[in-house]
Formats: structure tokens, C-alpha cells, sequence
């Protein structure tokens, strides 16, 4: 017997409901429709309230894509990663940066937005992208890119790169005042040759480590004692011993996270003298800081999207200059390994300041 095919027929795609639909349900004109959806214009109540309830029965929502292409808007915003470095750094890289991409995806679609990837090479491409900015969190003063944005009229969102108020916004992510709230804890606990663990140049987030660090020794009258170790920890042993080599007594490490450090330096053999102090930066493993009672501090560049987006949606809407610069929180948590440990952060004036208390006397 031969199979018969299935008759039944396929339903033809519903027709999307126009502000046309919701004017002739409402017995109004389009304009209305326009003005009680976008809560504007001399509508009474119940005029405003009937428009309403025609647009709820007829499950109509509007076309923000449509609306923003009328007022020159695209609803997209572009990002730049990190430039490509050296092979060994290269997935640590790129996991960092894909968190970053991860959380403005987020931030985007929780208001409408798309997110359009510009590879770094290719920054001629910001010249036929349709964005309304671009995100270049790892952007230098002499990168193309902020050239073409400002001849395109593109703002420009990056972090820690200061911007005029006419090019974009920046944030400032914490990097800065993190670390110097960790070298001054050490020196609260009573280190006197503080050391830095940190990876090699080529990111600025390191460098923004390194000047600090550098600038912080030229304060107080200390030789600055560096050690630079490789993504893959290749080099990590070497680096801690060259480091104690020169009788460092208070480690400040900007590189390694300070469960990682742990981890890797057992695996290679090599214990922390009990006496040396540690401050480990930390990007995303603070559960495992605080089981391991690891003093660190902890920054938060993931979170820059979510806090930039209002600002930014707003500046777009109005054609106004968006506030600069975004600033991101960060946390001083003490641990067992600093004998002097956070007792309060200051955000009261937008720039966090962390003091210490000291547990020994």
C-alpha cells in the first residue's frame, strides 16, 4: 500500500501587525499611535489608554530596528580584541578577551543592541561597518583605528586610554588604583623590598601594572625589583628565585593569580619562604583566593560593558557627550599571606581607596 503524503496544510507566517492595524483598531491616526507608544505629545488618558489597549490585543510591538535606521542609528556596536601577541600568551589572551566579548554581548542584547567583531589587522573595516560605536578596550593612543572612528564620527568606548569628551568615553577599570592599594599593603605589613611577578610587555593592562609599580618604588626611594614569567609558566621558577635572589620580602604578583601561583610553583618543586609576603592580582578566581586565604586584589573589566551601556544608549539618543570616565569597582580581601589586612573600601567619591590594619604590632 502506498503511503499517502501528508496532506495537512503548512500555516503561512502571520502578517506583523502595523502601527496602521493598531491606528484603525483604536480610531485614531498613525501620528497617535506614534506619539501614546512613545509616550509623547497632548494625547488625553483615555485616548493614550485606548491606543494601549488596541496595541496589546493585537500583539503589536514595534520594529526598533526600523525606528533606529530612521534616526541614523544601526543598534550595533563593534568590538576590537586584543592584538595578537606571541603563541605561548595566546590562548591566555583570548580567554580573557573572549570573557570580555561574552559579557558585552550580554549587555548589548539586554538593550536591543548587536555586537559586531573588527578583527584588530583589519581596522579599515570600522569604515563600512554599520555601528553606532565601537569598543576597543585594548586600544593604544597610536592605533589606526581611532583615526578612522573620529574621521567616521564613531565614539569610541576604551579602558584606561583617556579620550576628549567628542571622541567617545573611556573607564577607567582599576587597574591603577588596585595596585598601588596592594603595594601599600605590603608595606603595611611591614615588607621593605617588594617585589613584582609580571608577565612581558605587550598588553596594557601589565604595563599599567609595571608603571605603577615602578612609580611607586621612585616614591619611597626603592630599587624596583622585576620578574617577568611567560603565560605557560615556563619561566615561573626561575623568575620566583630571582626574586629572592635579590632578598625580597613582600611579593606583589601582577601576573599570576595567587591559587595559580600556588598550584604551579608545587608543581615545579619551589615553596614560598613562610616569611615572604603575597598579594596576588586577581581577575576571576576569588572563591579559590578566599579557600586558600590568598590576599588579593580583585579587579573587574568584565563588568565594563553592563556600566558603559546606559551611559552610552543615553549619549546616542540625545546627540550628547557621554560622561568620562566609566569607573569600575575593585576589592582589597585579606588573606594569611600579608600580616596586615583590609579593614574598609571608600567609593564614596567614585575612586575606590582601600585603608589597611595591621594584625602584628
Amino acid at each position: 500500500m502506498t503511503q499517502q503524503p501528508d496532506q495537512t496544510p503548512i500555516p503561512l507566517p502571520r502578517a506583523r501587525v502595523t502601527v496602521k492595524d493598531v491606528a484603525a483598531r483604536a480610531g485614531v491616526s498613525t501620528a497617535a499611535v506614534s506619539q501614546a507608544l512613545n509616550g509623547r505629545g497632548a494625547l488625553s488618558a483615555d485616548t493614550r489608554q485606548r491606543i494601549l489597549d488596541a496595541a496589546t490585543e493585537l500583539g503589536y510591538s514595534p520594529d526598533r530596528y526600523a525606528a533606529a535606521l530612521r534616526r541614523g542609528r544601526t543598534l550595533s556596536i563593534g568590538y576590537v580584541a586584543s592584538p595578537p601577541l606571541d603563541p605561548v600568551r595566546e590562548a591566555t589572551q583570548a580567554q580573557y578577551a573572549m570573557r570580555q566579548l561574552s559579557a558585552l554581548v550580554d549587555a548589548a542584547a539586554a538593550h536591543h543592541f548587536t555586537v559586531t567583531v573588527i578583527p584588530y589587522a583589519r581596522p579599515e573595516l570600522l569604515r563600512s561597518a554599520r555601528v553606532d560605536a565601537v569598543y576597543a578596550p585594548d586600544a593604544r593612543e597610536s592605533d589606526p583605528l581611532l583615526a578612522i572612528a573620529a574621521a567616521q564620527s564613531i565614539p569610541v568606548i576604551t579602558n584606561d586610554l583617556p579620550l576628549p569628551p567628542d571622541a567617545g568615553m573611556w573607564i577607567r577599570t582599576g587597574y591603577e588604583d588596585a595596585a598601588t592599594a596592594a603595594l601599600d599593603l605590603l608595606a603595611a605589613s611591614g615588607a621593605t623590598n617588594i617585589g613584582l611577578l609580571t608577565g612581558e610587555p605587550g598588553l596594557p593592562r601589565l604595563e599599567i601594572g609595571e608603571s605603577v609599580y615602578q612609580q611607586w618604588c621612585a616614591s619611597r626611594g626603592q630599587a624596583p625589583i622585576v620578574a617577568r614569567v611567560d603565560a605557560a609558566s615556563l619561566e615561573l621558577a626561575g623568575s620566583i628565585r630571582e626574586l629572592l635572589l635579590h632578598g625580597v620580602d613582600g611579593l606583589f604578583s601582577f601576573a599570576q593569580e595567587g591559587p595559580r601561583l600556588f598550584l604551579d610553583l608545587t608543581a615545579l618543586d619551589v615553596v614560598l619562604p613562610r616569611d615572604l609576603q603575597l598579594v596576588a592580582l586577581c581577575l576571576h578566581d576569588c572563591a579559590l583566593n578566599r579557600r586558600l586565604s590568598v590576599t588579593h586584589v580583585c579587579v573587574h573589566p568584565e563588568l565594563a560593558p553592563a556600566l558603559l551601556f546606559p551611559e552610552l544608549v543615553n549619549a546616542l539618543e540625545t546627540a550628547s557627550t557621554p560622561s568620562s570616565p566609566v569607573v569600575l569597582p575593585w576589592e582589597l580581601e585579606g588573606g594569611s599571606t600579608t600580616r596586615a589586612t583590609p579593614s574598609r573600601i571608600r567609593r564614596d567619591d567614585g575612586v575606590p581607596r582601600a585603608s589597611v590594619q595591621a594584625n602584628v604590632p
